[in-house]
């Protein structure tokens, strides 16, 4: 079953009903969800509600999703578009770090070497690399995390923020010079 079947499996499924589809869809997609609001909102007390905020919306919407493109960019539209609602409303939040799954940096780490000098070296590099990602402008994080973490393409992208893909491409193209120029000073040790 290819992915564009297996999705229009899942929304009928939800559609009819089915409470394993409906968790199944939140399970499937919150992380994407995170990945856009967290860059957005911050790691805060709003967070959760807006993540819940926003698979509501998916739910009460899901029947007017028409396949124009794929489910996860439809929610990442929705997700986009509620985070930035909810920033307009609240000016003044403070932005936490980037959210993470535990484990992620020793996962990609351990499975890019067994020797454990290679492996701390490894780690500290993310580390320090998740450290210059949260000094981006929220927007800008929200889509290197996009592009890079969830291999959406630019279009893609476009729809989900509602900008022109020359845009996203700015945004993408400003971060990018942002952490080569954070990489180049640590490599130098500034």
């Amino acid at each position: 079953m290819d992915k564009y079947t297996g999705e229009q499996y899942l929304v009928q499924q939800v559609l009819a009903g089915n409470r394993q589809a409906c968790e199944q869809l939140v399970k499937q997609y919150e992380f994407l969800v995170l990945h856009i609001v967290t860059p957005l909102v911050g790691v805060n007390e709003d967070r959760e509600d807006i993540c819940q905020d926003i698979f509501l919306k998916v739910f009460d919407k899901l029947h007017t999703f028409g396949f124009r493109s794929k489910l996860s960019t439809w929610i990442g539209h929705i997700a986009y578009n509620t985070s930035i609602n909810f920033l307009q409303k609240k000016k003044n939040i403070p932005v936490g770090n980037l959210y993470q799954h535990e484990g992620d940096d020793e996962d990609r780490a351990a499975a890019t070497t067994e020797d454990p000098q290679q492996l701390f070296i490894e780690k500290e590099k993310l580390s320090w690399l998740q450290q210059a990602i949260d000094q981006l402008p929220p927007v800008q994080r929200t889509m290197i995390l996009l592009f890079h973490y969830h291999d959406h393409s630019l279009d893609e992208i476009s729809v989900i923020a509602g900008e022109p893909v020359n845009t996203i491409k700015s945004h993408l193209f400003r971060a990018r010079k942002f952490l080569k120029n954070k990489l180049s000073a640590k490599d130098h040790g500034e």
